[in-house]
């Protein structure tokens, strides 16, 4: 009998070494579901909703493996993305929409590279710092 193909989220997991837990399932699987951002008690009724009873910490502490993982970003004080491409251990620039809360990443890494090897000398950003533009997306600046 012929195993199902690995879910994007077991992918993830897998790729970055990290043990596939159905809280850290659950947290992928809503990232990679909804582009858009989700503050800590958002994430945790959203699991109620699921029937899956966690506590806060373990949540956080699942929410900070990721992030350090590269898979999740966090945007400000305990709001928190998912990343929208299979990253590596490298710099990001998210483009954050204000209104609607959908991100996007800056995915051209040569200019990004000559962006972060200009400002090297500040010694201000780490090789895998995630940098956030906030503002409005195209459609919601035409609303």
């Amino acid at each position: 009998m012929n195993k199902p193909n690995p879910t994007k989220s077991e992918q993830l997991l897998t790729r970055f070494s990290l043990k596939k837990t159905d809280l850290r399932l659950s947290l992928l699987d809503l990232f990679l579901k909804e582009k858009r951002s989700y503050t800590q008690a958002e994430i945790l009724e959203h699991l109620e909703k699921r029937k899956q009873s966690v506590d806060r910490v373990s949540v956080y502490r699942n929410l900070n493996q990721l992030k350090a993982a590269g898979i999740v970003h966090e945007i400000e004080n305990n709001k928190y993305v998912g990343c929208n491409h299979d990253c590596e251990k490298h710099a990001h620039v998210l483009l954050y929409c204000l209104s609607c809360e959908k991100h996007s990443e800056v995915k051209d890494h040569e200019k990004l590279n000559q962006f972060f090897k200009a400002i090297e000398n500040f010694h201000f950003l780490s090789p895998s710092q995630a940098v956030f533009l906030k503002g409005l997306c195209q459609a919601c600046a035409h609303v």
